[in-house]
């Protein structure tokens, strides 16, 4: 799991990923409370260097949803969605996915809280609900990013 807690000053493992990318990514979550412009740079230089580095990905859309820069997370969310899909041979259209690995499942999953960060909770919805339906065992934690849809459908 990809943690932003600038407490802990261990190395992050980002699974098997080639070196330069790793270290982009180090420095990158190093950053990210201290420099945010640099964090930015360094999760943008990853995915540059490796298109389908996935955790790249979520380290760029948790970037910018924690600065609050929903825009860019919803492009980011979506550019990591679109990695996750070409990695997995999937369709880019999540609506005609059957079936998908939880690498694919994960960024849907992104996509449907950054959805609803940037005040689309149908958008969010129907994302999320496509996860539980593919993930009836909850193993990406969809049921949460569900939660916290359905508590803003009761707020509006």
């Amino acid at each position: 799991m990809i943690n932003f807690d600038d407490s802990n000053s261990d190395k992050l493992d980002f699974g098997q990923l080639p070196a330069a990318v790793d270290q982009l990514l180090q420095a990158g979550v190093a950053a990210h409370f201290s420099d945010r412009a640099l964090a930015e740079r360094q999760f943008l230089a990853a995915i540059a260097l490796a298109p389908d580095a996935l955790p790249a990905h979520r380290c760029l859309v948790k970037h910018y949803n924690r600065c609050r820069q929903f825009d860019k997370a919803l492009a980011a969310a979506q550019g990591w969605l679109k990695a996750a899909a070409r990695k997995a041979e999937l369709p880019d259209n999540w609506l005609l996915w059957q079936t998908a690995p939880g690498e694919a499942l994960a960024a849907l999953k992104g996509l449907a809280f950054i959805y609803l960060r940037d005040g689309q909770p149908a958008k969010a919805e129907a994302a999320i609900q496509r996860v539980l339906a593919m993930d009836p065992e909850d193993g990406v934690g969809g049921s949460v990013i569900a939660a916290l849809v359905e508590e803003s459908l009761l707020v509006v």
